[in-house]
């Protein structure tokens, strides 16, 4: 008798515990882009952030003549702007760091090869449908290369 007495117990205690789990109330906001989520932040900078999300694909001057460049703008778990970039002529692209939206350029620092690089671009019409050309520059130790990139239509 004690048994099952003990064996009940158990199961209201753990049903009380899902209970309790799915009675969870939402105080954190619903939705990363809540206004309220946000810093005081410009019309404008904002309006550049989000014409910078999503992918880029365009070309970027290598050593051997034009190559393939793609740039994915993504917002991370705490709203923080991330990079990824990818090349065919840019062997080990590491991180991105320190990226860096002001008015419509873009700041942000690239491992690439081992070593550290900076890139810098400009979002040219950020109210063009889609969002305009990104034309940048990334420099390294050895020079600089240019890249143009256009939206990927999503």
């Amino acid at each position: 008798m004690p048994r099952n007495l003990f064996l009940l117990a158990s199961l209201l205690l753990a049903g009380s515990v899902t209970m309790a789990a799915q009675s969870h109330g939402q105080t954190h906001p619903q939705s990363r882009h809540d206004q309220s989520a946000h810093d005081s932040i410009d019309p404008q900078l904002h309006a550049a952030v989000h014409a910078l999300l999503g992918t880029w694909t365009g070309t970027i001057a290598s050593n051997t003549g034009p190559a393939k460049m793609h740039l994915s703008a993504t917002n991370d778990v705490d709203g923080h702007l991330t990079l990824k970039l990818a090349s065919d002529a840019l062997k080990h692209v590491g991180a991105a760091s320190d990226v860096a939206v002001s008015g419509n350029g873009l700041r942000w620092t690239q491992a690439l090869g081992g070593a550290s690089c900076s890139g810098t671009a400009y979002l040219e019409d950020v109210n063009a449908k889609p969002s305009g050309t990104l034309k940048g520059t990334l420099t390294c130790e050895g020079g600089k290369m240019a890249f143009a990139l256009e939206k990927a239509k999503e």
